[in-house]
């Protein structure tokens, strides 16, 4: 079957599995009282999202790992990988929204639980990739060269997938920004991928089917983003959880591992890295100066009591986040 049908068909078939998975499970997550808590020093509007069903990233998993599988090749290799990727971390996600909501411990895993977990799942898809895949290179945006890594390819690694991980878990604070930060990426690495195949097929058929396999996985990722944003835009019906977030940084992280771009990742996602960056830089003055530089943390928080309304702000970061991703096509373009 012709690859563009079947990269449309997965974004399809992703779309449905995760729309019907939400009207199944949100329900469920209600009745559960499985309800977000909204901190009082935060901006005044979000009082109203108190109770909101969480752990929604349940939702999408479902239709991320049920789709990815269908129009793969005969070598699931990397199909395999990016799955373990992004149920490793999810997994750490779900421990830390289960522990706040049923075991009533407000901050979920504690910090240093957290970074345990983290190392250990990061470690195992670090290994995965350079010992099962034969990974060792990083692309250079813009300048045509690859970096070859070696063993230093691991710690690379792990550094990237905690950092983005982390990041995009701190960007989900807004109704749909994180989802839609994650989709705009997600199009612009099926983009990459689709000029991948077609560029690897005429050399080296190997690659040619790998990058299929990677273009199929996006295409999951991106369908049920699209679903999931029918019920987590604003107002949003359900929030992801870190169940959501955690898996969702895997998810981009697995894609910019697969082609050796890792080093795309937070220019397309700066959205998300600024998130992280003014985190902090909020701290470290606080502990420093005994002053904040912001509002609040992160970022969004900020412009929110600085005025801005919720949908303005996400609507600001998906513009700027189209902007930066074209910025990342280029640079591949240019590398070409």
């Amino acid at each position: 079957m012709n690859f563009t049908l079947n990269m449309l068909l997965t974004i399809l078939i992703s779309f449905a599995i995760t729309f019907v998975a939400a009207k199944i499970i949100i329900p469920i997550l209600r009745r559960a009282k499985a309800g977000q808590h909204v901190r009082d020093d935060g901006p005044q509007t979000h009082l109203v999202k108190e109770g909101t069903p969480t752990m929604g990233g349940v939702i999408m998993l479902i239709g991320i790992v049920a789709s990815s599988f269908i129009f793969a090749g005969d070598d699931l290799r990397y199909t395999v990988f990016s799955v373990i990727t992004v149920l490793a971390f999810a997994l750490i996600g779900f421990l830390d929204d289960g522990l706040k909501l049923f075991m009533k411990r407000s901050l979920g895993l504690r910090a240093w639980q957290k970074i345990v977990l983290q190392l250990i799942a990061a470690a195992v898809v670090a290994c995965l990739a350079y010992y099962w895949l034969g990974l060792d290179m990083a692309f250079v945006p813009g300048s045509g060269q690859l970096w070859e890594l070696g063993a230093g390819y691991i710690p690379f690694t792990m550094f990237i997938l905690i950092a983005m991980v982390n990041s995009v878990n701190l960007t989900d604070g807004l109704d749909g920004l994180a989802t839609g930060i994650t989709l705009i990426n997600s199009v612009t690495f099926l983009l990459i991928f689709i000029l991948s195949v077609v560029g690897a097929a005429v050399v080296t058929p190997e690659i040619a089917s790998d990058m299929s396999n990677m273009t199929m996985f996006t295409a999951a990722v991106a369908g049920s983003c699209i679903a999931f944003l029918c019920f987590n835009s604003h107002p949003a019906k359900v929030f992801m959880g870190d169940t959501g977030s955690f898996a969702l940084g895997a998810a981009l992280t697995a894609m910019g591992i697969a082609t050796d771009m890792q080093l795309f990742l937070p220019i397309m996602g700066f959205m998300f890295v600024l998130s992280a960056i003014s985190v902090i830089i909020q701290v470290g003055s606080f502990k420093l100066r005994g002053k904040r530089v912001f509002r609040m943390a992160p970022l969004h928080h900020h412009f929110e009591l600085g005025g801005a309304a919720e949908t303005q702000v996400v609507s600001g970061y998906m513009v700027a986040t189209m902007l930066l991703c074209i910025g990342g096509l280029i640079l591949f373009f240019v590398s070409m």
